[in-house]
C-alpha cells in the first residue's frame, strides 16, 4: 500500500507538470493530504471524498463535452479511433503471454477488483464507518454503476484524445516526454483558451489523488496499531494506553506514513506507466491476500502455518514477475503527418537496438494482468496442502465447535450449523437415554 500511495502522488504531480512546469507539487500535495488525515482521522476523509469525487466528475466529463463538440460527436470520434484499431475488445486470444485480451482482463481484473473491494484494509475501513451489514452492501451496490460510468469515461477521454492527434502524436513530436502526460497536455491545447476549465480538470486530478491518499494512510496507520502495537504492547504486558494517548500515537503513524510514502513517490518514475504501475502493484499484493482469505472461507483445513507459508510464496513470485525485466511494447502505430514543419524537423526516426520478446523467459512474458491470478493460485493451492500435511504430521482432529460458522462461506456455513445441531440432538438423546436408564436402574433396586 505504501508503493502504491507512493504511485498516486506522483501522478497529479505529473499532471500539473505537463500543465504548469511546476515539478516539486508532489511534496506540497502529500504535507497537505497528511495533515488533514492527521488532523481529522476516517471522518476527514470520507467528508473530503465525496467533494472529491464530484470534482473528479466535473473534470472528466468537462473533457468529454469539450472533445465531442469539438469532433462533431460521439460518431466521429469512434470512426476515428475505429480505423487506428483502438477499439479491439473482442480479442478472445487464451495466450497469457498477450497484454490486453478479453481473459487477462476479465481474470485478472476480476481478481484484481475482488481484492480491492473484498480484502482490502482501505475499503474494509470504508465499510466499517456504516452502521451494518446491510447499509455496507447497499452502498457497495451504489458505488457498482457509479464506478463502471467513471470508467466508460476515462476510456472515451483516451478515444477523444487519439482523435485529436491520431495524426500528430506529441510524444513522438517531441512536446511532452510521457504518455502519461497526454491528457494534460490535451486540456492546455483544446481546453486553454475556455476560464476555469483547465483549472477544473487539474482539480479532478488532485481530488482523485487526495481521496486514495488520504484513506490510505488512514488504514495503514490503522492496521499498524491494531496489529502491530497492540500484540506488542500485550506480549510486553505494558499498560494499555489512555483514549488520548492512543489518537496521539494513531496521528504520529499517519505522519510517518505521510512523510514515507512522499519519499517513494521520487522512485515511481522508475516503474514505468502510472496505469501499469498501479495495477502490478495491486496484482502482486491483492492476488495473494485474497488467496489467504478465500482459503480460509472455503476450506476447513487452513491453519496458520500452511496459510503463511502460502502468503509468503504466493507475494514472491509475484513481487518476482511484477518487477522482473520485461520484452519491449508493441505500441500500435502512431503519426505525425499532420505536425508543424518546424516540429517535423526535430523527430528523430532512429530505433534503437530493440531485443525480441522470444529472448525472454515465457513467466516474464505473461501479461501483468495475470500477476493477481497467479498470486490467488499460489496461495491458495501451497496454503491448503502445506496446510493438509502439517494437520496429518500433528495428527491433531480439529472438531467441529472449534470452527466459527461466520468465517466460512454460506455452503460450509450451514454444514457446520447442521453438523453442530445433529450433534446436540445426539448427545441430548444419549442424555435422555442415561436418565432413563438410571430411573430403570433405582427402580430395580428399590424393588429388590
Amino acid at each position: 500500500m505504501t508503493l502504491y500511495t507512493g504511485v498516486v502522488i506522483y501522478a497529479p504531480a505529473m499532471a500539473l507538470e505537463a500543465l504548469t512546469n511546476i515539478n516539486r507539487v508532489a511534496a506540497v500535495l502529500s504535507i497537505v493530504c497528511t495533515f488533514y488525515s492527521t488532523i481529522g482521522g476516517m471522518k476527514a476523509v470520507l467528508m473530503t471524498d465525496v467533494f472529491q469525487s464530484l470534482l473528479m466528475f466535473l473534470g472528466v466529463f468537462s473533457i468529454i463535452g469539450s472533445a465531442v463538440v469539438a469532433h462533431g460527436g460521439f460518431t466521429n470520434i469512434w470512426k476515428i479511433a475505429e480505423e487506428g484499431n483502438r477499439t479491439n475488445i473482442w480479442n478472445f486470444d487464451p495466450d497469457p503471454t498477450v497484454r490486453h485480451s478479453w481473459f487477462s482482463l476479465v481474470l485478472g481484473g476480476g481478481v484484481l477488483y475482488l481484492s480491492l473491494y473484498g480484502v482490502n484494509q482501505t475499503q474494509i475501513q470504508r465499510y466499517l464507518t456504516v452502521r451494518d451489514l446491510k447499509k455496507a452492501q447497499r452502498a457497495l451496490w451504489l458505488n457498482w454503476p457509479i464506478f463502471c460510468s467513471l470508467g466508460v469515461a476515462t476510456s472515451f477521454c483516451g478515444l477523444a484524445i487519439y482523435s485529436k492527434y491520431h495524426n500528430c502524436d506529441p510524444v513522438k513530436a517531441g512536446l511532452i516526454t510521457s504518455m502519461d502526460q497526454l491528457m494534460p497536455y490535451y486540456v492546455v491545447d483544446t481546453m486553454g483558451h475556455i476560464p476555469g476549465l483547465a483549472g477544473l480538470f487539474v482539480a479532478g486530478i488532485f481530488s482523485a489523488s487526495l481521496s486514495t491518499i488520504s484513506a490510505s494512510l488512514n488504514s495503514m496507520a490503522a492496521v499498524t496499531f491494531e496489529d502491530y502495537y497492540k500484540p506488542i504492547n500485550n506480549c510486553l504486558k505494558r499498560q494499555e494506553l489512555s483514549p488520548k494517548s492512543a489518537a496521539t500515537l494513531t496521528k504520529c503513524i499517519v505522519l510517518f506514513y505521510g512523510i514515507l510514502c512522499l519519499g517513494l513517490a521520487f522512485l515511481v518514475h522508475h516503474l514505468g506507466a502510472i496505469l501499469k504501475a498501479s495495477l502490478t502493484i495491486f496484482g502482486a499484493v491483492g492476488g495473494p491476500v485474497l488467496g489467504l482469505f478465500s482459503l480460509g472461507m472455503f476450506t476447513f483445513e487452513a491453519n496458520e502455518a500452511g496459510s503463511l507459508t502460502g502468503l509468503l510464496l504466493g507475494m514472491i513470485a509475484c513481487m518476482w514477475l511484477a518487477f522482473a525485466p520485461k520484452p519491449p511494447l508493441q505500441p500500435l502505430p502512431v503519426f505525425t503527418d499532420e505536425c508543424d514543419s518546424l516540429l517535423n524537423q526535430t523527430i528523430s526516426t532512429a530505433n534503437g537496438f530493440q531485443q525480441n520478446e522470444s529472448d525472454y523467459p515465457w513467466p516474464y512474458r505473461v501479461s501483468y494482468l495475470y500477476n493477481g491470478v497467479i498470486g490467488l493460485f499460489i496461495t491458495f493451492t501451497v496454503g491448503y496442502l502445506t496446510s493438509f500435511i502439517i494437520r496429518r504430521l500433528n495428527q491433531r482432529r480439529v472438531e467441529d465447535e472449534d470452527y466459527n460458522p461466520d468465517l466460512f462461506i454460506p455452503p460450509l456455513s450451514k454444514r457446520l450449523l447442521t453438523k453442530r445441531s445433529q450433534n446436540n440432538v445426539f448427545h441430548l438423546v444419549r442424555r435422555t437415554e442415561s436418565c432413563e436408564n438410571l430411573e430403570i436402574g433405582k427402580a430395580k433396586a428399590n424393588s429388590l
